[in-house]
């Protein structure tokens, strides 16, 4: 007689603590309203430009070191990301130092050049930021963290592949 009281109180108890978890409220969906920034973004992402998979390569001078190989992958989707791998020739005693750093991308046309910013972390608020003159088949570096850079001949990285 005692098991069966114990064992319709855990009963009980059981089918209390379950349907009490369970939420009874009707569920509001308010409409999303587009800001400003979201319909700026949309004007990357419609461009053809932004769509596609991009890598850049090439050597760039060093001051300390034999200088910098760096490979760029770039991508477009939803928002434009980016991959930098730097290697620092001979900038150890071990030999090479490898970097790898990421973030967003975003391009902007003005009426003489095309320039592609890269911003670690996010656009707006960046650890790093490097802007590049957007050619066909190149870019060129021309500032990094707000430092431009006089001789911008040295600081190019060749398109190696693309795909759409």
């Amino acid at each position: 007689m005692i098991n069966r009281i114990n064992c319709l109180f855990v009963i009980v108890g059981s089918w209390l603590t379950f349907t009490a978890c369970i939420e009874h409220r009707e569920e509001k969906k308010t409409p999303v309203k587009r800001s400003t920034a979201n319909k700026e973004e949309e004007k990357y992402i419609t461009d053809k430009d932004y769509k596609v998979f991009r890598i850049y390569e090439g050597e760039i001078p060093c001051e300390d070191c034999d200088g910098i190989q760096q490979r760029l992958v770039v991508k477009g989707d939803t928002v434009g990301i980016f991959r930098l791998t730097e290697t620092y020739k001979n900038a150890t005693e071990d030999g090479d130092a490898t970097l790898v750093c990421s973030g967003q991308w975003k391009k902007i046309k003005a009426a003489e050049r095309e320039t592609l910013i890269l911003s670690q972390g996010g656009i707006n608020d960046s650890v790093r930021r490097m802007e590049y003159e957007f050619r066909p088949k190149e870019i060129i570096q021309l500032s990094l963290d707000e430092k431009r850079f006089k001789n911008t001949a040295a600081y190019r990285l060749k398109l190696v592949r693309k795909s759409n």
